[in-house]
């Protein structure tokens, strides 16, 4: 979930539940004050009649209105003073029969209760007022509430969704050129310009980072071309002088031999530091043209150049090409392919099968020989091999660092005694 999002969700979520506890409170609050109000007017009502008793020494006649009825009932002793919230009529003898009584029987309505005494006889005085008219303005009210918080609501959501995502527009901007950064190109971020203060020092630390990132990349790079191109002097060097030696007609066997294993040493040296200066330049992404690579010949182009070795070792090859053209660098494609065959050529067994599929989800490379020596899971690391390879343990590391630069898919399975590495051209 983008931060954005989740920013935009938790500020709804708060304000709802803030205006929706506002709102009871509000609401709780409203209703409170208008019916004080009406108690008011009821104490009103109550001072009336009591100064109207003690003038006359009689009680007033009773009253029915629209909004407010006042009754009186015999008592044989003073009732308690009291506010009551009722529905209905108020005084059942005094409300006619018919629609109006059938409507004041749902009308809410406001009681005051309280005792009065005349002529040596207790009475209870009895005033309502009716609450309908308070509760219309109390649903008004919160109508109108209600389509404030409506209105709040939408305008907090068309803020984050157009404000916020404005601000936030330099955040993006710099995570869209870090993504589009390349070492290859080695051209410095775009800078950009906001007047908030952290998306400026995001925006700084982004740019010295990334020149940090160039410098060490250039320096890398520089140590691997420089250190590569030296070793090959020393290397020549060595190799003339074995050649000179090897021509001395008083050496003998032994010395032959010794001679001979300097060769293969400098010749496995020297294939080491070429594999170790390629991984390095697909790792620093160096090989960034791509063209169609028709797979399927150039299959059978790697397996007549690697003709000696399958006939010195006796090796069955079957064959199951379908035409693809994989895009990918062509250099790059002939050294996945290289490392594929000499590895199962490698480590196969005399007279052993070699066999080769490539569909267009994929190329499969299999050959059959005993389980290996180690963890199959570092098969793919660098300076893994077995104990009979002769390679540098850099073959299976370079054809993973290139599917992981065209992001392959890369996996090996062994089942049947047969060693099965599988390539997925769609990741």
């Amino acid at each position: 979930m983008k931060l954005f999002t989740r920013y935009s969700r938790v500020n709804i979520i708060a304000s709802i539940l803030a205006l929706l506890l506002g709102s009871i409170g509000y609401y709780f609050t409203v209703r409170y004050v208008l019916v004080h109000q009406v108690d008011d007017t009821l104490k009103i009502e109550e001072a009336e009649i009591m100064d109207f008793v003690q003038t006359r020494d009689r009680l007033p006649r009773p009253a029915n209105y629209r909004d407010q009825q006042i009754s009186f009932l015999p008592a044989a002793a003073p009732v308690t003073r009291a506010f009551t919230d009722r529905s209905g009529p108020p005084a059942e003898d005094s409300v006619p029969s018919g629609r109006g009584r059938h409507h004041r029987d749902r009308e809410p309505y406001r009681q005051l209760i309280f005792p009065v005494h005349v002529a040596g006889q207790w009475y209870t005085a009895s005033v309502s007022k009716s609450e309908e008219e308070t509760e219309d303005l109390l649903e008004l009210i919160m109508m109108i509430t209600a389509g404030m918080i409506l209105l709040l609501l939408g305008t907090l959501f068309l803020a984050n969704r157009l404000l916020l995502r404005r601000i936030w527009q330099p955040f993006y901007q710099t995570l869209a050129a870090m993504r589009a950064f390349n070492l290859s190109s080695r051209n410095p971020l775009p800078a950009s310009h906001t007047d908030i203060e952290e998306f400026r020092n995001l925006d700084e630390a982004t740019r010295q980072m990334t020149q940090q990132i160039v410098k060490d990349y250039e320096m890398l790079k520089n140590f691997t071309d420089n250190a590569s191109h030296e070793m090959q002097t020393p290397l020549a060097i060595i190799n003339s002088r074995l050649d000179l030696m090897i021509q001395d007609p008083e050496l003998g066997v032994q010395h032959h031999r010794n001679i001979q294993a300097m060769y293969d040493a400098i010749g496995r040296l020297r294939q080491l530091n070429q594999s170790l200066l390629l991984l390095t330049k697909i790792e620093n992404h160096q090989f960034e043209h791509t063209e169609p690579v028709d797979m399927a010949p150039l299959i059978e182009e790697k397996l007549a150049q690697l003709e000696d070795p399958l006939r010195s070792r006796h090796l069955i090859v079957q064959m199951d090409l379908d035409r693809l053209w994989l895009p990918i660098n062509h250099y790059l494609a002939d050294i996945l392919l290289n490392n594929l065959l000499l590895n199962a050529i490698r480590h196969n067994q005399e007279g052993g099968e070699l066999t080769i599929r490539l569909r267009e989800t994929g190329l499969r490379v299999c050959n059959s020989g005993p389980a290996l020596s180690f963890d199959p899971s570092t098969i793919f690391d660098r300076f893994v091999k077995g104990t009979h390879s002769g390679g540098t343990g850099l073959g299976l590391a370079i054809v993973r660092q290139i599917c992981d630069n065209y992001h392959f898919s890369l996996s090996y399975t062994y089942a049947d005694q047969l060693h099965t590495v599988d390539i997925g051209f769609r990741g």
